[in-house]
């Protein structure tokens, strides 16, 4: 009797999970929607977590001393896929304007850093966390080259160690990747499974104007400054 309602229970849990797995085949979690933008709107761009591949505990991109916006930090999650992935997503001081080239972008200038601050941004460094940067729910991504192969990487390193010499990553190279929208009226078709969905593209109300949509955020490092040696 006892093995039967074990096994009885084993067949309801099975059925609820089957259950839950067809009604998920038709219909996909809410996220985010595209933007049009005009020439020279501005981009705001977003960070996540620090993250690292060695530890896999989150930390705060504010948890260390980078520069901060002006308007003071702010949670900037905006869809229901990153909260259900717990990001934690906040405002940055990054600035882009759509289809418009700038060059030497002064970010901030930060105050001198503690004991503890140098202490935290080695063992950061240490342990290969990297920055995690968003423009328009799309993340910042690097293309590399090595033994023949295409390698992509999310994100950047925080810094890198040199024999006894640490070196902090702090003048950056972006590339905001876009595609032209001839047509006004333009939507996108989103879906998952049998589920499909036209949206419409988000963007200045009572604007006839094509606009462009971000595909992508390339980065590439540029210079870096001695952090500190032993």
């Amino acid at each position: 009797m006892v093995k039967m309602d074990l096994f009885d229970k084993f067949k309801i849990w099975a059925l609820f999970i089957c259950l839950i797995a067809q009604l998920g085949h038709g219909f996909y979690l809410p996220g985010s929607y595209p933007h049009k933008y005009g020439i020279g709107d501005v981009l705001s761009v977003k960070v996540n977590s620090l993250t690292s591949i060695d530890t896999e505990i989150p930390f705060s991109y504010y948890s260390l001393p980078f520069c901060q916006p002006q308007e003071g930090v702010k949670d900037s999650a905006e869809n229901l896929g990153e909260l259900l992935m717990g990001d934690r997503i906040e405002n940055s001081p990054y600035r882009f304007k759509m289809y418009t080239n700038e060059t030497e972008i002064f970010l901030c200038q930060t105050k001198p850093l503690s004991g503890e601050e140098f202490k935290v941004l080695k063992k950061r460094i240490d342990e290969m966390y990297q920055v995690n940067l968003i423009l328009d729910n799309l993340p910042a991504i690097r293309y590399t080259r090595k033994e023949g192969f295409f390698l992509r990487w999310t994100g950047y390193p925080v810094g890198i160690k040199v024999q006894d010499v640490y070196y902090l990553f702090n003048h950056l190279k972006f590339n905001v990747l876009v595609h032209k929208y001839e047509d006004t009226n333009a939507a996108r078709v989103m879906g998952t499974g049998d589920g499909a969905e036209v949206i419409p593209m988000v963007g200045k109300s009572g604007s006839e104007k094509p606009g462009y949509m971000v595909v992508g955020l390339r980065w590439s490092l540029v210079v870096f400054n001695t952090l500190l040696s032993h």
